[in-house]
């Protein structure tokens, strides 16, 4: 763990704690959730800017470093999915087999889309195993950015500097019309009796869609192309500044939203978050040493987030805690008396099942990934 830089694992910690917080108030009383949202911030979108940051720099290195070809492309696909997949696949199929036992009318006839990461991608988002939309995100930018950029690369011969950023902005461009030509698509009119049916369209075709989403991880792509190609401009006094405005941004945004249903937050605000945490990134990235005792909880956090991020919706809230703890199949789990003891059980369980799926899942695959790597150097 000699090479983690402190500062990305800061911004992985609050990502997954703004995820998980969010999604234990599943057992919260009504009355206590406003002081949890007040300061809650989109984790979702933390963690994509923060992926396209991590994943950028790789391409680009890669990419400096040697020539674009198919092999490459496909070596940089494999020490992905070796990250992913294996985690991913295990609490997918648990998750089938323990729905196909118990609650059968809840797997979904096309339930194969998610080995693919297609179950948003064509479609709207479904309930079962719904958290994975953000992780199906990832997977297509995985697949189709670095496609495009060895594409060009190969068959333009553009030099790889000015390719990364006329793809990441061309991308952000188009995404952003995309998003405004599904909101007006629709054709509200603004008549109240429409509004909640609205707000499912939108929900489900922008905010948890694929291809209206993927530009939020290209603003990482860029932070990566400033890091790499002006080390200098990236690690200046001036990140204080940013990040100052991207905190201010954020949280102001987050009280001055307007509708839910209004073109701002289906068309505009999932680009201004990512534009807010990019704002964040110079000054963490550069954050190379650690606060002290916090550092090793901050790291130990970090390390797990992916299996926290899986686990803790339908394996522990829904599985263990509704069905199996609670006896409680159907519907939504109304806060009981003792919801405390829900709530600490949720904490308990998603840090001790994501340490052991951790350790026994993505570690020996990572180890694997990189013994590969060391065999073919």
């Amino acid at each position: 763990m000699n090479n983690r830089v402190f500062g990305l694992d800061v911004l992985r910690f609050v990502a997954i704690f703004m995820v998980l917080i969010g999604h234990s108030l599943l057992f919260v009383p009504q009355d206590y959730k406003p002081y949890f949202y007040k300061f809650l911030l989109d984790g979702v979108a933390i963690f994509f800017v923060l992926s396209g940051y991590l994943i950028g720099g790789i391409l680009i290195r890669q990419l400096e470093r040697e020539k674009p070809t198919f092999k490459g492309l496909l070596h940089f696909w494999k020490r992905r999915w070796m990250r992913t997949l294996p985690a991913y696949l295990v609490v997918l199929i648990i998750l089938l087999v323990y729905t196909s036992l118990v609650l059968p009318h809840n797997i979904p006839g096309n339930w194969y889309r998610f080995l693919f990461f297609t179950q948003n991608l064509f479609a709207e988002r479904p309930p079962f195993f719904a958290e994975a939309w953000s992780l199906s995100i990832e997977e297509w930018f995985y697949l189709t950015v670095p496609f495009i950029l060895f594409s060009l690369l190969y068959l333009l011969k553009t030099p790889v500097k000015w390719t990364i950023l006329f793809v990441s902005l061309t991308i952000i461009g188009c995404i952003s019309y995309y998003r405004y030509h599904l909101y007006h698509v629709y054709g509200f009119n603004g008549n109240l009796s429409e509004v909640e049916a609205f707000k499912d369209y939108i929900q489900l075709n922008i905010e948890y869609a694929v291809v209206p989403r993927l530009d939020t991880i290209m603003f990482g792509l860029i932070g990566a192309f400033l890091a790499h190609y002006y080390p200098k401009i990236w690690s200046s006094n001036l990140k204080y500044i940013l990040c100052l405005t991207g905190m201010l941004i954020a949280y102001y945004t987050k009280f001055n939203m307007g509708k839910s249903y209004a073109e701002y937050n289906a068309v505009w605000l999932s680009g201004i978050r990512s534009l807010c945490f990019f704002f964040m990134l110079p000054l963490f990235a550069n954050m190379k040493k650690g606060l002290g005792k916090w550092t090793s909880w901050v790291t130990f956090f970090s390390l797990i987030s992916y299996s926290m991020y899986l686990v803790n919706l339908n394996i522990v809230s829904n599985m263990l805690i509704k069905n199996i703890i609670n006896g409680h199949y159907k519907g939504k789990l109304p806060p009981p008396d003792h919801w405390y003891v829900n709530y600490i059980l949720f904490w308990v369980f998603t840090v001790s099942i994501s340490f052991i799926s951790y350790k026994l899942i993505e570690v020996p695959f990572m180890k694997l990934r990189d013994r590969k790597k060391a065999h073919t150097a």
